[in-house]
């Protein structure tokens, strides 16, 4: 069945570019494209993308997109373009006060801490990133929260946007491709977006993550190991995400990409279709 897939990515080869998640939300798109799906992704519009490399253009259709935050609402733009030498669209959410000064580091500042804006910054991306669908009317069947950046989409969606007819049949799976200290954000900040923490049905302290939420809300999650990362490890690893995976009725599902790229993609993203297939 041909699936309408949208994927949530803070980074996308060749626009930004840190770790394995670039590539994945580069290639494994292309390649589910490439066998009939209906695909689109949204990244944020860093102020070092070039507009006219990359041929960004205006969509009148997506100016002034609305969202609530912090009590004010926050309007941004959004422009489009194609993954180069490919026919899959990105999107590029254009909001100049969190993005513009973002260095090519995107979650670092150059002495090589976190930015305390990360939850802000990455928050207001995937609330904005869905009321995107809404200008587009386009409901996808599937929402990707392509890591720690975009994970504040799936709790979002499950617990505030599927309460909406535009977004009732939408499920939304988190992709995990890291545990490192940049995800260990507060749930607090889901304050900002106007979410009820008492409508999570989870034992939440003070030391639980925005990322453990996800998990646990998620209609599906998927662990990506590479020949250098291997997250699976990195989970079992992290005692607290590895008993909320582990609590889970449909448990997490492995994928390991190949030490040989050519094929190791082709096989991770047929993979990887299937799993997005058995998920809506």
């Amino acid at each position: 069945m041909a699936l309408k897939i949208y994927f949530l990515s803070s980074e996308i080869a060749p626009f930004a570019e840190q770790y394995d998640l670039a590539k994945f939300a580069q290639i494994v798109p292309t390649l589910l494209k490439d066998n009939e799906h209906d695909i689109r992704l949204i990244m944020p519009k860093y102020g070092f993308i070039s507009s006219r490399k990359y041929v960004l253009r205006e969509v009148i259709r997506l100016r002034d997109i609305e969202a609530r935050w912090g009590g004010e609402v926050v309007t941004a733009n959004a422009r489009s373009a194609f993954i180069p030498e490919t026919k899959v669209q990105v999107y590029f959410l254009d909001l100049p006060a969190y993005f513009e000064d973002v260095s090519h580091l995107l979650y670092k500042a150059k002495n090589g801490r976190p930015l305390k804006e990360n939850i802000d910054r990455f928050g207001l991306f995937s609330k904005l990133s869905l009321r995107t669908l809404e200008k587009l009317f386009w409901q996808p069947d599937i929402i990707v929260a392509n890591d720690w950046q975009s994970a504040y989409a799936v709790v979002l969606q499950n617990l505030l946007f599927a309460r909406e007819e535009f977004f009732t049949n939408t499920k939304a799976v988190l992709v995990l491709h890291s545990v490192d200290e940049l995800m260990r954000f507060s749930p607090d900040a889901l304050s900002d977006a106007e979410v009820d923490l008492s409508a999570i049905d989870m034992n939440i302290t003070e030391d639980t993550r925005l990322i453990d939420v996800a998990a646990h809300l998620a209609d599906g999650v998927v662990l990506v190991n590479t020949p250098d990362n291997n997250i699976e490890q990195l989970v079992a690893d992290d005692e607290q995400l590895s008993d909320i995976l582990g609590k889970r009725e449909k448990k997490p599902v492995t994928l390991s990409l190949g030490e040989n790229l050519d094929e190791g993609w082709t096989s991770l993203a047929d993979e990887f279709e299937a799993v997005l297939q058995d998920f809506a």
